[in-house]
């Protein structure tokens, strides 16, 4: 059995991105002593070393990831890190959930392949039945909360970030049947983030 791990970050009042569903307008107010920590950074890309694949939902979402480390791989001022998350991004297994995307689309990603809508809880149970390391959602949300819906997610990471939304889009689209136990956190104070583990069992 393969476990299913899903890693978001979330703004102190529990929010996703914003209404225009960008997340630029929360970091108005980062706090000046956190800038430059790279501790969400640094964490999202150890458990992506951990992972056999990775899970991403949404073609606008899919390609824009695409685009975004393509140009990190050759920006000589992007940090050490996330070039090392964009090596991992292109080397590791990436199954995308999406309606619209197409085989053409994807032909310039390497490890890609696509599951429609309607096969995804499917796919993800027949993948997690399967021998291998563990399968990532990296944000995300409208996936791993139907996921989580369907009792195929086995953790969820939380990073809280030092900021408050005011609005914008909630976390969680609705109350899913599940209990969570604490498995561990993690205080970062270079970023001033906060990590929460829990295991998602069901009721």
């Amino acid at each position: 059995m393969r476990t299913l791990t899903v890693c978001n970050f979330t703004t102190v009042d529990g929010r996703y991105e914003d209404d225009d569903h960008d997340i630029a307008s929360f970091f108005e107010h980062w706090h000046p002593d956190h800038r430059g920590g790279d501790t969400f950074d640094r964490y999202t890309t150890a458990l992506l070393r951990e992972s056999g694949t990775l899970l991403l939902a949404g073609r606008r979402s899919f390609l824009g990831n695409a685009r975004y480390w393509a140009g990190v791989r050759g920006d000589p001022d992007a940090t050490d890190i996330r070039r090392e998350f964009a090596r991992l991004f292109f080397d590791v297994e990436k199954v995308v959930v999406s309606d619209t995307l197409e085989p053409d689309d994807v032909a310039d990603v390497p490890n890609t392949r696509i599951v429609r809508i309607a096969d995804s809880r499917d796919e993800v149970a027949r993948m997690k039945a399967a021998e291998g390391r563990g399968i990532l959602v990296l944000l995300g949300r409208v996936l791993w909360n139907d996921l989580m819906h369907a009792g195929l997610v086995d953790e969820l990471h939380l990073v809280t970030f030092p900021l408050i939304a005011g609005g914008g889009v909630p976390l969680f689209d609705s109350r899913p049947s599940v209990a969570l136990k604490l498995l561990g956190t993690q205080v970062w104070p270079e970023s001033g983030n906060v990590l929460m583990r829990w295991r998602v069992d069901p009721v």
